[in-house]
């Protein structure tokens, strides 16, 4: 037993000192803001959790200091799991590059633009939709219109039905052909193509060459974005990277594991962007 709470005191002690070499690396970036990248998750991340998606809110200070961000940064991108006109919608910024439905989607010149190997099964996508609709809705599930994607939310229903929720779309979406991925209170559906919110980055990095990038997430889907930043580190296509994870109770433990940085909630995330900003305030406690 006492072996167990020493490991655990170092291993503590470990993640405490990485967590403030972390701090220093933001701070330096935000005193050399033009050649570095900062992508975002957006729910559970930018906005808090909420019951169903269409009650979600970005806090204006985070708002307010993202659009600051833009003005100094290399690029700033949202890499989101909802559509990516909702993505907009929620976050209000023009200067934002928003990918959405976990890289699937690209909003350009106001136009959205499909990655073409996921177009031949828009159509499996929307039947499962509307087997989920049938079958789902009526215990208290809660499916969200998304295009290319299909999400089934159980967040407000009971444990039961959230693990029929997940039953269900495994079947089906299995039956159909379709990619199976569970998050925080929802269970999703995709083509299944190499796409997700690592190729994103990775195409945002190709496309606008930073030298450095981070990413902010919170969930399950947010790990190929931290995996693909370590690679592309790795092959020395970027020289700095930071992967700041949003602990909660209902996220992955990998969120944490994985990440350079940990904050908790969008408190968090909050002082995270003010660092980058320049308007370093208190850090929270890690």
């Amino acid at each position: 037993m006492r072996e167990d709470i020493v490991d655990r005191y170092v291993a503590d002690g470990q993640a405490q000192r990485m967590n403030d070499m972390a701090w220093e690396k933001l701070k330096d970036w935000g005193r050399e803001p033009g050649k570095a990248a900062v992508f975002t998750d957006i729910d559970g991340t930018l906005a808090p959790i909420v019951p169903t998606p269409d009650l979600s809110e970005v806090p204006e200070e985070l708002r307010r200091l993202l659009d600051r961000l833009t003005q100094s940064y290399h690029v700033v991108a949202g890499i989101s799991g909802r559509a990516t006109p909702d993505a907009k919608e929620l976050v209000g910024l023009d200067d934002v590059v928003y990918y959405g439905n976990h890289g699937f989607e690209i909003l350009r010149d106001g136009t959205v633009e499909v990655v073409p190997e996921a177009v031949p099964y828009e159509d499996k996508v929307r039947e499962l939709e509307a087997l989920s609709r049938e079958e789902l809705e009526p215990r208290g599930a809660f499916v969200e219109d998304k295009g290319i994607t299909a999400s089934v939310h159980y967040r407000n229903a009971s444990p039961e039905v959230g693990e029929l929720c997940k039953a269900f779309v495994k079947r089906e979406g299995e039956r159909l052909g379709l990619r199976i991925t569970v998050g925080r209170g929802v269970v999703e559906a995709r083509p299944p193509v190499h796409v997700d919110k690592g190729t994103a980055v990775r195409r945002l990095v190709e496309e606008y060459g930073p030298e450095k990038a981070l990413f902010i997430g919170d969930d399950t889907t947010d790990l190929d974005a931290f995996r693909a930043l370590e690679e592309l580190r790795e092959e020395g296509v970027l020289r700095e990277t930071l992967r700041i994870g949003v602990r909660s109770d209902e996220g992955p433990p990998e969120i944490v594991s994985e990440a350079d940085l940990v904050v908790d909630g969008v408190e968090g995330v909050g002082e995270v962007l003010r660092v980058l900003a320049g308007k370093e305030g208190v850090r929270p406690e890690a």
